[in-house]
């Protein structure tokens, strides 16, 4: 049973590395489109803006991730399996959702669905 729960961790520690990939592009693409696209800057002072919004985000997000820590799951209600299925669950639906509303160009949490629908039709 070890064994199989040692899969399940490798497995998730690849659909977390896959959720990044998915997930940081997609909103990459979302946020720098409309400023590479309009040539408001070169294409290196943008990504430099980009790199130091990144940065201080992820320096200073504590407090997003106490909201999400608190009353929303309480871990210490389940077994070590029902995690681990949980878990997987997650991931995996996290990230078919995520790819799929990318291919289509539908909408995620992270743009406007007016800019989506403007997408939508220039590819008509």
């Amino acid at each position: 049973m070890e064994t199989f729960y040692l899969l399940i961790v490798v497995v998730l520690v690849g659909l977390a590395a896959t959720d990044l990939v998915v997930g940081v592009s997609n909103d990459a693409v979302n946020f720098l489109d409309s400023a590479i696209g309009s040539k408001v800057a070169t294409y290196k002072i943008i990504m430099i803006v980009a790199g130091a919004g990144i940065f201080i985000g992820a320096t200073f997000s504590s407090g997003m991730m106490e909201i999400a820590r608190k009353g929303i799951f309480n871990p210490q209600y389940f077994s070590f399996a029902e995690i681990m299925i949980l878990f997987a669950a997650v991931m995996i639906t996290d990230i078919l959702l995520l790819d799929f509303f990318s291919t289509f160009g539908l909408p995620t949490s992270t743009i406007d669905q007016r800019d989506q629908r403007g997408r939508l039709r220039q590819r008509r």
